[in-house]
């Protein structure tokens, strides 16, 4: 009585499966897109990020601040050259070696100062060749993509087709109990096989009645553990 309702049950639980990997190969095309965008995106902010980085090593004040203690050294000197006093001589040398220490100080931070600056350049550089070489990459990945995805979906859409013809040839009663268990599992099958006299979901044994009645399609059966809908091996075509 539903035995053939039972292997358009199973035509109808392969195309599903086959749709799933359609719908796989669809999720990583947009996938492949997704990723790309995003990356872009990480790059404009970490070039943002970087510029900060680079503005805050405050190359230029640095040069300013040797420049400036540079003409005050200068002046020091000239008047170093004129001191009157024993006191004075030693009051401009102090200045004098506190300003050198302090010339000296600056130097040594604006040199790794410079080379960190290079470092952050190069890479906000790199950075933007890249996100201008990608703008191609993804418009390229896109139409391909695109063309993937139309395929994949078509291939779909026949076989949606072919599953509504399906259902509308198994038997209402074992139609709308598919419907029923399906919504009620999802996303996992409310289907199993009846396996070995096991249901192939949980491994439950099924008792001796309830396999007859099934494999012989005079029944519908739901397993008494796991509370799916149950399809006999005899429905199977080899």
């Amino acid at each position: 009585m539903f035995l053939e309702s039972f292997r358009h049950l199973i035509e109808i639980l392969a195309l599903k499966k086959q749709n799933n990997q359609n719908l796989a190969e669809i999720a990583s095309e947009n996938k492949r897109i997704s990723d790309l965008e995003e990356r872009r995106k990480k790059i404009l902010i970490e070039n943002e990020n970087l510029k900060i980085e680079e503005k805050n090593l405050k190359l230029q004040e640095t040069q300013n601040q040797i420049e400036d203690l540079g003409l005050r050294l200068n002046k020091l000197s000239s008047q170093l050259s004129m001191a009157t006093t024993a006191i004075q001589e030693t009051a401009f040398k102090n200045q004098i070696q506190n300003i050198e220490q302090e010339i000296a100080n600056l130097e040594t931070t604006y040199f790794e100062n410079l080379e960190k600056s290079e470092t952050i350049l190069t890479k906000i550089q790199d950075n933007e060749e890249f996100f201008k070489g990608s703008a191609t990459a993804l418009e390229e990945i896109k139409a391909e993509a695109a063309e993937i995805i139309e395929k994949e979906k078509s291939i779909i859409e026949n076989r949606k087709k072919r599953i509504d013809s399906l259902m509308e040839q198994c038997q209402p009663s074992l139609k709308n109990l598919y419907l029923e268990l399906d919504k009620k599992f999802s996303p996992k099958e409310g289907t199993s096989f009846l396996i070995d006299k096991k249901c192939s979901a949980c491994y439950v044994a099924a008792d001796a009645s309830l396999r007859s009645s099934l494999e012989e399609g005079r029944s519908l059966e739901i397993c008494p553990n796991c509370g799916r809908l149950l399809i006999p091996e005899t429905a199977k075509i080899y």
